[in-house]
């Protein structure tokens, strides 16, 4: 039997060791050609290899799994998909209702086992296609619609379609939101941009802001690019988030 081909995606370091130590006890079955430490760099190997399966952890910085899962879909590439994920709730939801593999961190060995059993009698491409986009559309389905902001009183429930954009200023934030008034938090943008990870809608298109590329209302290509918004503000797209910007709006144009 001809070895299957394996990438791993995962920005902890510990972790791509861990497993790959784990993998070891495949090595007849299963070879590991590549490691990457976020989606972008996972994109290409994957590109550039043609691996059979991806270990991909879904709460990643930058790009999620997720989105990367659907990149790959738009791009009509179809590995089998292994996701690994720490502490989403919603993921393992969606996972259940898609009956698409997952590895619960710290990795159970017998679950490891399990799945790959599983990859080795891997299932038609169209299934694999059909699995994915399910489990897209299921996470899509269980995600909160509401995100809980702490304020001074409590807490405050905004809608999360309605938000425009966040913007940092140094340890707060200033978030703004659809036809009302802008609120300002004691939290930095790092504390959003990881509680929104896993909206494939949100991005961080520079080091002050993250937007909803769902209230967006045009992007100019003059000079760096500028990106408006719905409430006409105009924001800079910094020059390493590029390619990842034009990726995301890409599936928001199908």
């Amino acid at each position: 039997m001809t070895k299957l081909k394996a990438v791993i995606i995962d920005d902890s370091p510990q972790a791509r060791k861990l497993l790959l130590m784990m993998l070891e006890e495949y090595k007849t079955d299963l070879e590991i050609i590549a490691e990457a430490e976020q989606a972008t760099q996972g994109l290409e190997l994957i590109k550039k290899h043609h691996p059979d399966v991806v270990f991909l952890d879904i709460e990643m910085p930058g790009k999620s799994g997720i989105q990367l899962a659907e990149q790959l879909l738009h791009d009509n590439i179809t590995p089998a998909i292994i996701f690994t994920t720490a502490y989403n709730d919603y993921a393992l939801k969606a996972f259940r209702l898609s009956a698409i593999d997952y590895l619960l961190k710290p990795i159970n060995e017998n679950h490891l086992q399990e799945a790959i059993e599983k990859i080795k009698k891997l299932h038609p491409k169209a299934e694999e296609e059909k699995k994915l986009k399910s489990f897209i559309n299921n996470y899509d389905d269980v995600l909160p619609k509401t995100l809980s902001v702490p304020t001074t009183s409590g807490y405050q429930f905004l809608k999360i379609d309605d938000i425009l954009y966040i913007k940092a200023d140094g340890s707060y934030t200033h978030i703004f939101i659809d036809k009302e008034k802008p609120m300002t938090v004691s939290k930095n943008l790092k504390y959003f941009e990881t509680a929104l990870d896993g909206y494939s809608q949100f991005m961080r298109v520079h080091r002050s802001f993250l937007i909803n590329l769902r209230q967006m209302k045009k992007f100019d290509k003059q000079n760096r690019g500028e990106i408006i918004m719905n409430d006409d503000v105009n924001i800079d797209l910094a020059r390493d988030r590029r390619d990842e910007f034009f990726n995301a709006i890409e599936k928001f144009m199908l």
